[in-house]
């Protein structure tokens, strides 16, 4: 049999093993870090509905006072809607205007209580969102920010793991030369 067609065969088997691993690494990694930035705006929208069905004035919540451009911050940030979508409190905006979610997100969050997705009004904006709706379902809260330092950390994790990978797969292909070159050798008694 061809020497590297042997060296290649003790090698693949390896070679599949790692970028499986490599694969599963990546994804769950890449996944913890997407989900963790959702949690400061979990925290703020719940604890704004809560503060809304206790009987505070949605316009007097601290969050909804600090103004924040989407497009330039990274500060997270708090919006409340009325049922029909309608801007209630809240100073954050895209491109000076105030953020205006798709009336069939207020509704699926009226109706289900809660949703967290990613939102990319335009280009080059990407937002962690997360929306909860008070008891009555009168007030949508809406949280989010900036995906742009999250979305750094996924590339340099992908960095990583290429190079973790190509490297492993140079270290597998010596091994397997190497145990090649020992099986020729003939066996001392």
């Amino acid at each position: 049999m061809n020497n590297y067609a042997t060296i290649f065969r003790n090698w693949f088997g390896y070679a599949a093993l790692i970028t499986l691993v490599c694969i599963l690494v990546y994804v769950t990694v890449q996944q913890s870090f997407r989900l963790s930035a959702n949690d400061p705006q979990v925290q703020m929208a719940q604890d704004a509905a809560i503060a809304i069905d206790k009987g505070m004035d949605p316009k007097s919540l601290p969050a909804t006072q600090t103004g924040i451009e989407i497009s330039q911050g990274l500060s997270p940030y708090v919006m409340v809607y009325d049922a029909s979508g309608n801007v209630v409190a809240g100073s954050a905006a895209l491109n000076g205007k105030p953020l205006k979610i798709p009336q069939g997100v207020i509704d699926f969050i009226r109706k289900n209580g809660r949703d967290a997705a990613s939102w990319q009004p335009e280009p080059g904006v990407r937002q962690a969102m997360v929306g909860v709706s008070t008891t009555k379902g009168n007030y949508i809260v809406v949280s989010g920010r900036s995906l742009g330092p999250t979305e750094e950390r996924i590339e340099r994790l992908g960095e990583q793991v290429a190079f973790g990978w190509v490297m492993s797969l140079i270290g597998m292909l010596l091994i397997a030369y190497l145990q090649w070159l020992m099986a020729r050798k003939p066996q001392a008694m």
